[in-house]
């Protein structure tokens, strides 16, 4: 299966803090124990914010994930280098697209950023991203819970239910959004609207 996640910042404190978790520690275990889960067979996504800027960090983060292909996105807190330097990134880049609509049934357009507008926007393709930190709609029983900050977007609660609502193929894979672990193209699919509904949402023909 292929999974996507964003903004794990391993060994960030403040992020941790920010969080609600007790301690850094902490913090990192449980991002960690979601991304052990996956299958050697998997492939995942991760869009930007990673870890520290090094290349001890990024080689440590690699080895505890099971996936043989680990894609890289970068972020505003990564360098690209130190990803590239480990040799065992499947790609590191600062956009990506991958799936095709006839075959898999979706195409997605991956930045760290959102974008207004993206390649096949209207034709069955979906924006991917990172970056603020937004959160579920409801928050989780039995995590730790971010306290709301509508900073900017930053923290934002019920940003992807929005889009939803909005009839906007736009989602925040980040891990505050998704219970702190990686979240299946399946999954994303399934959240949005199926293309009949979508259309009509917006006057379209079918795809």
């Amino acid at each position: 299966m292929r999974y996507f996640t964003s903004d794990l910042h391993v060994g960030d404190k403040t992020i941790a803090q920010w969080r609600g978790f007790a301690s850094m520690e902490e913090h990192d275990a449980l991002l960690l124990a979601g991304l052990e889960l996956l299958q050697a067979d998997d492939e995942l996504w991760i869009l930007g914010d990673v870890c520290k800027p090094n290349v001890a960090a990024a080689r440590a983060l690699r080895e505890v994930i099971p996936c043989e292909r680990v894609h890289i996105v970068i972020g505003n807190h990564d360098t690209g280098s130190k990803f590239v330097t480990c040799g065992t990134y499947a790609s590191v880049d600062y956009y990506a697209q991958v799936g095709k609509v006839a075959v898999e049934g979706y195409k997605f357009v991956m930045s760290h950023y959102p974008m207004l507008d993206w390649d096949r926007a209207y034709h069955g393709s979906y924006m991917l991203h990172g970056h603020i930190h937004s959160l579920s709609r409801e928050a989780l029983p039995g995590l730790p819970a971010p306290a709301d900050r509508n900073n900017q977007g930053f923290g934002q609660r019920g940003y992807n239910e929005w889009n939803r609502e909005h009839g906007i193929r736009r989602y925040d894979v980040g891990v505050d959004a998704n219970g702190y672990a990686p979240v299946s193209a399946e999954q994303i699919v399934a959240f949005f609207p199926d293309d009949a509904a979508w259309c009509a949402m917006h006057g379209l023909e079918a795809l």
